[in-house]
């Protein structure tokens, strides 16, 4: 089994576009329910999820969504994921953006393989500590490239 970490942005994909199934956030968040992948979180990231789905009424609105709908969804990641409280701080991990580096704590306490995001500050360190940081469609394809569960 594949063991990844996925940042607040894709999380928040999967559930913009939770009705359409092709999506490459809503697959990969189905490999973690079929069982294709670990998922590994902490609560920060998922906090973070959650304040960007609930902050902004316009997207509430554009995505017809509530806020309980957006709390539901991530009291629903803590029971697909494992979570990883308190990992040990990675300070410098990401140079160009230093509040990513608890992403990153989160993937190494995890033992984590992947880290999964469209942030360009994570990308650009391509990786940290044997962990590899790639794009959710990249990931997409090691995913794919599997054995079954």
């Amino acid at each position: 089994m594949i063991k990844a970490v996925y940042d607040a942005n894709l999380l928040v994909s999967a559930f913009l576009t939770r009705h359409h199934p092709g999506g490459v956030s809503t697959e990969l968040l189905r490999f973690v329910q079929q069982g294709s992948i670990q998922l590994y979180l902490s609560p920060e990231i998922v906090a973070e999820a959650l304040a960007t789905l609930t902050r902004n009424p316009r997207t509430q609105a554009n995505y017809h969504f509530t806020p309980d709908m957006a709390e539901q969804f991530c009291s629903d990641l803590l029971d697909i994921a494992v979570i990883i409280n308190n990992p040990p701080a990675t300070p410098g991990a990401v140079p160009r953006d230093p509040d990513d580096d608890k992403i990153v704590a989160c993937a190494i306490a995890a033992g984590a393989e992947y880290l999964v995001s469209r942030d360009h500050d994570l990308l650009s360190i391509g990786g940290y500590a044997g962990v590899a940081i790639i794009a959710p469609e990249d990931f997409l394809h090691v995913v794919r490239a599997q054995p079954g569960p």
